[in-house]
């Protein structure tokens, strides 16, 4: 009667245990803009390399940070130029169906994840780009900064 409590206890045990608890969720880091493909029109993003480099921040228990760099227009200077000025932006974000969502800034609204890999990343989105009435589509380009 005692083996079969324990084996039942050992089946239930490793029943119990699930790989995907000891899996980090490939979302969590940091990700630098790539470039935007509209409409099948790949366009490298414009850094701002001076500065930094402008990034989304995603963090366990689901918040996040974007953080984007202005270039100073200091032309001429003799004096060195201070750090440039970014603004950052904070929340919180959702994935249900694999729609990236953020809420608490107007800055970056998300997409449908359409590749998700260890280091990239790319989110498509369904938005007029030129105003001609006509709805776009847009997909935004990360890659992770492994370093982490």
């Amino acid at each position: 009667m005692k083996k079969i409590i324990v084996t039942l206890f050992l089946a239930l045990a490793f029943v119990g245990c699930n790989d995907d608890d000891k899996q980090v969720d490939v979302l969590v880091g940091k990700w630098y803009p790539q470039g935007v493909i509209i409409n099948g029109e790949n366009t490298p993003y414009a850094e701002n390399s001076n500065c930094g480099k402008d990034y989304l921040q995603l963090n366990e228990f689901n918040s996040f940070e974007i953080v984007d760099y202005t270039e100073s227009n200091v032309v001429g200077k003799t004096t060195p130029v201070p750090p440039c000025p970014s603004q950052k932006f904070y929340g919180s974000y959702t994935v249900i169906n694999n729609e990236l969502k953020f809420h608490g800034s107007n800055f970056f609204q998300g997409g449908e994840i359409i590749e998700k890999s260890a280091d990239q990343l790319k989110l498509k989105r369904m938005i007029d780009v030129n105003g001609d009435g006509t709805e776009d589509e847009v997909i935004e380009v990360f890659m992770k900064h492994l370093a982490e």
